[in-house]
């Protein structure tokens, strides 16, 4: 028998909904007390996060739709 494979974490961009193993993406995190987003570097910053793909395109709808947000970040 071979040694068992490590599972790998997938996620799904937040943007184009694909879905890209977690080291493939950007996390993004809703900051309350100053109501901004903040990119989370090393993925584990406390609250709820989003995922972006590393395409310019992903990034650049991401902050253009701020409307989108709300749902995203379940501000509701």
């Amino acid at each position: 028998m071979s040694k068992a494979s490590k599972n790998v974490p997938v996620r799904t961009c937040v943007v184009c909904r694909k879905q890209v193993a977690k080291s493939g993406l950007q996390r993004f995190v809703w900051e309350p007390k100053t109501e901004v987003v903040a990119l989370d570097k090393t993925q584990v910053m406390p609250g709820r996060g989003v995922y972006c793909c590393l395409e310019d395109a992903c990034k650049q709808r991401f902050f253009t739709q701020k409307q989108r947000w709300k749902k995203a970040f379940r501000l509701l």
